[in-house]
């Protein structure tokens, strides 16, 4: 096989690609285009099921990337491109990761339990993990908490989710005990 030979080869494999390619791309471009309305209605259809804007644009966002990902696989199917080699190949580069982040990867699982079960909400007055005041916001990895004296304390969620919390907002009555030493002989009145 000479030159000429070889090159007029590679011409016809590259003209026969090219339907691949447009087809990947135009996929791929779809995915795009649909994650955005994928996104906009699961926001939509458990706005009213969901109280916590957090987990709500999480799920939004969790759907939004599904759709692209997807979108991605398809195209890169359609190029002949070995799939499960590559998707072997970032559960062992996730799995690496995941080691190395496994504290955020807590926190983030925290933070989502947290926002599923809602043990408080925005604005409400807490005593979580020696900390006390209104809760500014629950985010995936923290929480963010006023305290009484004005200072913003932000604490990450495994501390939240394993600690006792105490919601001052939610109960209708409070009880203290105030202990008042007297001396002996002293009028009570």
């Amino acid at each position: 096989m000479n030159i000429d030979q070889a090159m007029q080869a590679l011409l016809v494999r590259a003209l026969q690609f090219v339907p691949n390619l447009v087809v990947a791309l135009l996929t791929f471009l779809a995915g795009l285009l649909l994650a955005g309305p994928a996104a906009r209605g699961v926001r939509r259809a458990l706005a009213l099921r969901i109280r916590e804007a957090g987990l709500l644009d999480l799920l939004a966002k969790l759907v939004r990337w599904a759709v692209i990902v997807t979108g991605l696989v398809v195209a890169l199917e359609q190029v002949s491109f070995n799939v499960t080699g590559f998707v072997a190949g970032l559960g062992i580069a996730g799995l690496t990761i995941g080691f190395a982040l496994q504290d955020i990867a807590r926190n983030f699982v925290a933070g989502i339990l947290l926002m599923i079960r809602q043990p408080f909400a925005i604005g409400d007055d807490v005593s979580v993990a020696g900390f006390a005041g209104a809760v500014v916001a629950v985010n995936t990895r923290d929480t963010v908490i006023r305290t009484w004296d004005g200072e913003l304390t932000i604490v990450p969620n495994t501390k939240v989710f394993e600690n006792p919390i105490t919601n001052y907002t939610r109960s209708q009555q409070r009880m203290r005990t105030i202990r008042v030493i007297l001396n002996r002989g002293q009028d009570t009145a």
